[in-house]
């Protein structure tokens, strides 16, 4: 009994930015978005989803930053806009069996289409490397791109490109 209550006290503290391991998901953590009442809302495998706090079996706690004191008087300076990279149609790009040369206006197109969602997920597929190569070459030139990494292997690992945009 002593256990379960200490396991109930455990759900209860999950919150955003808090990892939380729930069985019917598997056994790799899932990120807290937000949380409204008993309801977490993790993300997993690119989708956002809501689950009970009475499902989640484990809290691993985010390690907490305090960020630093803002300058005073500072006025107009860059803010870091916070994406998460979800994956959905309008901001997927699927390059797999196009040619190199036919990849170009479509990479430029897709940047200015995902500008608004943050983030753009391109499908280049396993094989050689060289669209791979090709379209990170020329993201690494945009300035609209942020950053770019490889997803996670669930999403495609090295086969799809994930492009944090500015």
């Amino acid at each position: 009994a002593a256990a379960a209550a200490a396991a109930a006290v455990g759900r209860e503290e999950a919150e955003a930015g808090d990892s939380v391991i729930v069985r019917r998901l598997g056994e790799e953590p899932v990120l807290v978005e937000s949380r409204k009442g008993k309801q977490l809302t993790v993300a997993y495998g690119g989708l956002t989803m809501k689950v009970k706090a009475a499902e989640v079996a484990r809290v691993i706690k985010a390690e907490r930053v305090v960020p630093p004191p803002k300058a005073a008087g500072r006025k107009g300076g860059k803010r870091e806009r916070r994406v998460t990279a979800v994956r959905v149609p309008s901001n997927t790009l699927d390059l797999r069996g196009k040619r190199l040369n036919e990849v170009g206006d479509d990479v430029a197109h897709a940047l200015d289409r995902a500008m608004d969602l943050g983030c753009l997920y391109i499908i280049t597929g396993r094989g050689t490397g060289q669209m791979r190569r090709f379209v990170r070459e020329r993201l690494a030139e945009d300035p609209l791109v942020a950053r770019f990494e490889d997803a996670p292997e669930p999403e495609g690992g090295n086969g799809c490109t994930i492009v944090y945009l500015r």
